[in-house]
């Protein structure tokens, strides 16, 4: 079996979740990698290559949002050590292991460690916290658990399309308000017309948004000379 990469690591993940009753599987939802919707229960699943203390370490902090909190690596040669496996089961972390169905050349996603119960989320909600669902994106559908920081969709990342598209295909390249890109483009900011304006006027738009004041107003276009094509 080739040498897998966090992001290999999510298909056997989600088909393993979905087999076992979820109904919902989303990738990096509040960082988590993998998100799984069972009844009332929310499964996290964080995926890594190899087997570390700073894997353990970020599954304890995932069970403040999850009631069951699997790792998952691909498939080891040899057994997980004692005091490894004593700490995830001090803890209810679970273990999944990566590897080739015995029975086919399908890989695919088992359970070394079960994860079991963990109250926490329902505490922290009673406490006023915001459950895990409550972040889910229509992004996270589609979105791959374990992608590098900067691969996957975000909030600011599907914003930013969603202009470049209005400014490119509904103006036609023409000068538009801030108040027209609002009113069509949906935005994740508190305070969304100074925000926008700071954000399209920082350098790093520059390479495809022009900026100039209009009869006291500011305007925005797509700029004639940006290579970045919206398919």
């Amino acid at each position: 079996m080739k040498k897998l990469k966090e992001s290999d690591l999510f298909t056997p993940v989600k088909s393993f979740l979905i087999e076992n009753g979820c109904s919902n599987v989303y990738g990096e939802v509040l960082g988590c990698d993998v998100l799984g919707l069972h009844g009332t229960c929310d499964i996290i699943v964080e995926l890594k290559t190899t087997l570390s203390f700073k894997l353990i370490d970020q599954a304890l902090d995932r069970l403040n949002y999850g009631h069951y909190v699997y790792i998952a690596i691909p498939q080891r040669k040899g057994h997980i050590p004692r005091c490894v496996k004593k700490i995830l089961e001090q803890h209810k972390l679970g273990l999944l292991e990566i590897g080739k169905d015995r029975f086919s050349d399908d890989i695919i996603a088992y359970i070394s460690i079960p994860a079991r119960y963990n109250r926490l989320p329902n505490e922290l909600k009673k406490k006023g916290f915001k459950s895990i669902r409550s972040f889910i994106k229509s992004y996270h559908e589609t979105q791959i658990g374990g992608v590098k920081g900067g691969e996957g969709a975000t909030d600011y990342s599907i914003m930013i399309e969603n202009i470049k598209s209005f400014l490119r295909y509904h103006k036609h390249r023409k000068w538009a308000t801030v108040e027209e890109i609002l009113n069509y483009c949906e935005t994740h900011y508190a305070n969304p017309k100074p925000s926008l304006i700071a954000t399209l006027q920082a350098k790093w738009n520059s390479d495809w948004c022009e900026c100039k004041r209009l009869n006291g107003k500011v305007h925005f276009k797509f700029s004639d000379k940006s290579q970045d094509l919206i398919i």
